[in-house]
This record gives C-alpha cells, structure tokens and sequence, in this order.
C-alpha cells in the first residue's frame, strides 16, 4: 500500500497547519489525494496551507477548541507547537515546555473523545541525551538527561511520547509517532533572535552587504542533521499508515553537516553575496555540539528514504526567501 491508497479520499485534519512541517503536511496530503482541513491560530494560512479544502482556525490550548478543531477527522496530524532555535531557548527557555505541555494533551483527548481513528504526533531528536555517534531510537534511557540547554523541552517530549503510549496501548487509540531531526524549508521562522540556525543565516545573508563579514554564531564546528520539511511530513504521514502503534521512528536525513559548511551553503545561493568572508563569532550562544541521526528503523519498516538533497533544499528556500514568502 502506498499513501495515495491510504489517504485518497481520507479527512485529515491538520493542526499547525501554517507553521513550517504543517504547510508541508498539508501540500503532501493534497497530492495524495486527501481531503484537508487545514487548522492554524497565530500564523497565517500560506500557498501550501490555502491547498487545503477546509481552513478553520481554533485555539488549541482551550479543550473544547481542539475537539472542534478535530471533529469530523478520520486522520489527525498534529503539528501544533512552540518551536526555536538557541536563542530562543537562552532568552526564554519556559515557552516551549507550558505550552507544548498543554496543546499536546489537549489534542490526544480531543482526538479520543472524538473518536478519531488515527493520529500523527511528531516529538523530536531533543528526547536524546548528548551522543556524539547517530543517535538511534534504543538510545532513549529516561535515566538519563536531555542535553541541558533542551532540558525543558525534551522532558516534555518524553512526556508526550509518554501520553502517546498511554492512549495507544490503554485506550486503543492508533498513533504514528516520529523523531525529526532539525527541520528546514519555506515557511519557517526566520527571525534571527529565535530561530533556528539555518533560517537565521538565511534571513542574515539576505540583508548582509557586499564587503561585510558574514557572522555565524559559535565556532562553525557543530555538527547537525538537518531534514527538510517535505520529507518530515511524508516520514510522518508512513508512521501513520504503516505503524500507528506510538513506535517511535528517526526521521532525518542521515547526513551530518557543520554549521561552517551551512553558511559556506547559505552564502553560495545568495548572489551578491557569494563569496563573503565568514567570520564565527564564539562570545554568540551555540546549541549541542554534535546531534547527527540514524534513520535505519524507519528506512527498513517505513520504507522511508529522504528525498531533498541538502544543498538542493537550501537553494529553494533561500531562493524563496528572497522572493516570494507567500
């Protein structure tokens, strides 16, 4: 089965339908054939989010919002959330556990009181403790502490992926539950002061002037497994299909690349900046040194393979930046 034979015809309702991994869900959902309630609350609905055949915008965080917002659903993927990068997480690490902490339950009761049949619920690489090899899903130990700058944040994903299980295997409740690595594309957050570190370069080198130096926080030796938002949205949509047991699934790229070769990236797309001299700035706060991601488990049981080439990704959104941000 493949996942127009799944979803051809299927309501699935998208929650954070406008954020970054959400307008990707919707645009795939769409091309596979499904019928697409796209839900969003802060963000506007973008290209990919205007896809959908239904836009409805509801406050998560409230329980009776998110069972309206899920009512009728065959199908939920909820990527609904709190997100940044370093910045965000030194500045003000609290906004993304409170929050996040109650959008998620709020979601997986409203889905169980609405009966819907099957949920798409993305945690994040961040559950990991610091490994410097590709972390895979067995290196879970709860004994053992997020990285402390994820700290917040990553016991809250434990914490989801907990209530997944308990709704899964207690309530009979079917959910496709995945681990993405650090995520890219159009639609991002491209604000510098909390995004992550790919948006921020971009968003850097598009207002940096011939003959300035190209400032890149830390030492340009962090090495990261970045992921675009396409293939996060069809690794999900698979976990969904094939395994909606709370199994967790790796999905990324499986290829690891410093933040040096990044801006060297970043500044080879942007054409009057090519060239720039790179400067690292090291007083700037970086973020874990080494994450990079085995996706052996779900190439072997979802058939997952990501499809956009880092380089080739990164083109299209700088490109799109640049350009049109509808």
């Amino acid at each position: 089965m493949d996942l127009v034979d799944f979803y051809n015809d299927k309501r699935v309702n998208v929650l954070g339908a406008t954020g970054l991994i959400g307008s990707y869900t919707v645009k795939l959902l769409k091309e596979v054939g499904a019928k697409v309630t796209a839900i969003y609350y802060v963000r506007p609905p973008n290209e990919f989010t205007r896809m959908a055949d239904v836009l409805g915008r509801f406050n998560l965080m409230d329980l009776k919002d998110a069972m309206m917002a899920v009512r009728g659903s065959e199908v939920v993927m909820d990527l609904a959330g709190v997100t940044g990068g370093v910045g965000l997480a030194k500045e003000d690490p609290t906004s993304f556990v409170g929050p996040n902490a109650v959008l998620g339950a709020n979601v997986l009761q409203a889905c169980y009181l609405e009966k819907v049949e099957r949920v798409g619920f993305p945690s994040s690489t961040v559950v990991y403790p610091p490994i410097d090899r590709p972390v895979s899903e067995r290196d879970l130990d709860m004994n053992e502490d997020p990285y402390p700058l994820y700290y917040g944040i990553g016991w809250t994903k434990r914490y989801l992926e907990k209530l997944c299980i308990y709704y899964c295997k207690q309530l009979g409740m079917k959910i496709g539950l995945v681990r993405p690595s650090g995520a890219y594309g159009r639609y991002d957050n491209f604000d510098e002061r909390t995004s992550h570190v790919l948006p921020g370069m971009i968003s850097r080198a598009s207002r940096i002037k011939p003959g300035e130096d190209f400032v890149v926080w830390g030492d340009g030796k962090d090495v990261r497994d970045l992921v675009h938002a396409s293939d996060i949205a069809r690794g999900l949509l698979l976990a969904v299909m094939l395994y909606p047991n709370a199994e967790p699934f790796n999905i990324a790229s499986g290829r690891p690349v410093t933040t040096r070769e990044l801006a060297e990236m970043v500044l080879g797309g942007v054409p009057h900046v090519a060239g720039q001299v790179i400067r690292f700035d090291e007083s700037k706060p970086s973020a874990l040194p080494y994450r990079t991601v085995d996706i052996t488990k779900a190439r072997m049981a979802l058939g997952y393979e990501p499809q956009v080439k880092l380089e080739e990704g990164i083109e299209d959104t700088v490109r799109w930046y640049m350009g049109d941000r509808a």
